[in-house]
Parts: structure tokens; C-alpha cells; sequence
């Protein structure tokens, strides 16, 4: 099959290179070794090029001036470039965030709408009366598609819309990376103040007597420096972004990892601390109940500082919770490899193909 797969994100994007990025990467990546020639078209970012990996290509368009105007110049490129070309593809598909809205059901019959998480009314939160198009966006413009995946039960069910279930996954070689516990707890993920509750883990653990480290990318990392020097917290330290052998060190030699988002899609980082055998405490969103559900880790109140705080002292306070729980998460994550995940993925696409064409060989006889 020829794809063509619209996602602003991409894995070297410093604005926000999230899991959605990082899915599309490692399931497109195992489609192209299949033989099935993928183009993935982002938004421009600083020193972004076009480039190729085999089967695999990647394509930038828009500014790369600022994050805003990135985002809303991609919208408009990638729309003339589905007016000039969605046809020299078997099938589109779209990865959706209110943001950037491409339109991809209007240019070809064999579209399929990829959801992470919902934002709902969090965008009027955070933006006020300049959200409300977006909330407006998110509610509305799914039901332009027919076929829709979601990458958990909980976004179905938010979006209430029917869809193929495809989850996240990781690399198999984490569940034989070595589990080793250092003196640090770990927060790694975009830097994203608001949507990953940044403020609410700099004000739980001022006073706790551990080193907390915090690793990524994304727009609020002068935001959150200058936080972190404000607040006077010398056990918090912001380390950056890291490249993947030294993400998975950092992970595996932590105590246990810290999730406080306000909103998430199904967590990729929570599965890749599960590989390694390492607890995550999740704020109690219903996007991550199953890592408490699946054992490997415990929730607080969302939002709730105070207690964020009790329950890392709990953790700390309990080794053998720490090596049950990291035991478990191993177990759980062996069902969630890429490679698993991305033969799923392809089945789905293969059998909307042979829908998309027979109907079309049934249109053509009955002309």
C-alpha cells in the first residue's frame, strides 16, 4: 500500500515531540520493512529536513519560525498538498489534535482519523474564550470520519465515537534492560507545564528528601527553569531532553517515575517504565487508571499537591512495593510491543483496503 500519514508532531520536533510522534515513528518504521512505501508529512521545525529511511519518508511543511505559527502554517500546506496529491495514495491517514485540523475526509474516500486524548474542557481552562474553537473543533470534527482509530478504550469513550482500539507500545529489547535503583525519581515526557501538571509536582516534592530529575522537550522549558529557580527548590533539577539509550539508562536507574498530567492519551511513558520494571504514580485521570489497574503503580488526586507529596513518601518508604509493583509492570508490558502493535495496525489498514477497493470494483460494474 501507498500511505500517506498527516501528523504535525514529529520525534525531533523541540516544541513538542510527544507519543504520538514517537507511535508514528515506530509503527510506520516496521510497515515500510513490509514493503508498504509511507510518507509522513509534520509541521516545520528549526533545521527540520525532508529525508528518507528505506521505505520510509518524511516530509516538513509550513513555518519554522515559532511554535503558533508552525502549527497554523502546516494546516494550511498540508491542505493544498491533499488538493494536489491524496489521490497518488491507497489511503490518508490523519492524526487529530484541535490545533491543526487538515480536512483529509474532504480530499480522499479512504481516510482513517487517528485519536490520542481529549482535551475537552481543559482547552476553555487554559485559553478562556480564545479556546473555544478548538473545544468547538475537538467535539465536532470527528464525526466527519467513518473509520477512526483511538488508542485506548477510555478515548473512545470520551470522543464517543466507534472505533479500532490499537494501543501504544515499546521496544522489546526494554524488558530486558536491567532494572537499578539510584537516588532520583524521574519525570520524563513533554515539557508542558499545564497539560503534564508540572506546577503541581514542583510544589509536591519541595519537601521531599530526594532528588527529583526532570527530562524533555517542549515550548514551556523556560517556563519551567525559571519556575524551579523561583520556587527555590534545590532538589529538582532540569536535565533536557535525552536521546534513546540515554532515556532508557535514566529510566531504569530511577526509584520510580512520577505521571501527574491533567489529560493523556494512554501514556507511553508509563508502559516504557513498566518494561523496566519501574512503579509510576499517575494522577487519577481515567486515561491512566490501568497502570493502576494492571498493578505497577498507585494514583493521586489530580491537581491535589498535598497528596502527590503523601504518596511519594509512601513509595519511598516501601522497597518491597517498589520491587512487587516493577514485577508486575514487566508482566503487563510484554503484551505491548511495537512489533506487536504494528502488525495489528497493519491488519486494520489492510482490511479497510479490501473494503475500500471492492467497493470501488462495485461501483465501476454498476456504471
Amino acid at each position: 500500500m501507498k500511505i500517506l500519514h498527516l501528523i504535525y508532531d514529529h520525534i525531533n520536533n523541540p516544541w513538542i515531540g510527544g507519543g504520538g510522534a514517537v507511535r508514528a515513528y515506530e509503527i510506520n518504521k516496521r510497515l515500510a520493512m513490509k514493503g508498504h512505501e509511507i510518507l509522513t508529512i509534520s509541521g516545520k521545525y528549526p533545521d527540520a529536513e525532508n529525508y528518507e529511511e528505506d521505505n520510509l519518508r518524511f516530509n516538513f511543511l509550513g513555518s519554522d519560525k515559532n511554535y503558533i505559527l508552525s502549527v497554523f502554517s502546516y494546516v494550511f500546506k498540508a491542505i493544498q498538498y491533499l488538493k494536489k496529491h491524496a489521490y497518488d495514495f491507497d489511503i490518508v491517514i490523519e492524526d487529530f489534535a484541535p490545533w491543526n485540523p487538515v480536512f483529509s475526509s474532504f480530499f480522499h474516500k479512504n481516510v482513517i482519523l487517528q485519536l490520542h486524548h481529549k482535551e475537552g474542557r481543559n482547552i476553555l481552562r487554559k485559553y478562556f474564550i480564545l479556546g473555544l474553537p478548538f473545544y468547538l473543533i475537538e467535539m465536532f470534527y470527528p464525526k466527519l470520519f467513518s473509520n477512526i482509530i483511538t488508542v485506548s478504550n477510555k478515548t473512545r469513550d470520551n470522543f464517543r465515537v466507534n472505533s479500532a482500539v490499537i494501543p501504544n507500545g515499546i521496544s522489546e529489547v526494554l524488558l530486558y534492560e536491567k532494572s537499578l535503583n539510584h537516588d532520583y525519581i524521574a519525570y520524563i515526557g513533554r515539557i508542558d507545564i499545564y497539560n503534564k501538571g508540572l506546577d503541581v509536582l514542583l510544589t509536591a516534592v519541595k519537601n521531599i528528601k530526594i532528588k527529583i530529575l526532570i527530562a524533555g522537550k517542549g515550548k514551556d522549558e523556560n517556563k519551567l527553569t525559571k519556575k524551579i529557580k523561583n520556587l527555590n527548590i534545590t532538589n529538582i533539577h532540569f536535565i533536557g531532553f535525552l536521546a534513546e539509550n540515554k532515556k532508557v539508562s535514566f529510566i531504569s536507574k530511577a526509584k520510580f517515575l512520577i505521571m501527574p498530567s491533567r489529560f493523556e492519551g494512554q501514556g507511553i511513558v508509563a508502559l516504557e517504565a513498566a518494561s523496566m520494571g519501574k512503579p509510576v504514580i499517575v494522577s487519577d485521570i481515567p486515561e491512566l487508571r490501568w497502570v493502576v489497574e494492571a498493578g505497577f503503580g498507585i494514583s493521586f488526586k489530580s491537581e491535589d499537591a498535598t497528596d502527590l507529596a503523601e504518596k511519594i513518601n509512601f513509595l519511598l518508604q516501601r522497597d518491597d512495593l517498589i520491587t512487587e509493583m516493577g514485577k508486575r509492570g514487566i508482566e503487563y508490558a510484554k503484551q505491548f510491543t511495537w512489533d506487536r502493535i504494528a502488525e495489528k495496525y497493519e491488519h486494520y489498514l489492510l482490511s479497510l483496503h479490501n473494503k475500500f477497493s471492492h467497493a470501488e470494483n462495485l461501483s465501476l460494474k454498476q456504471r
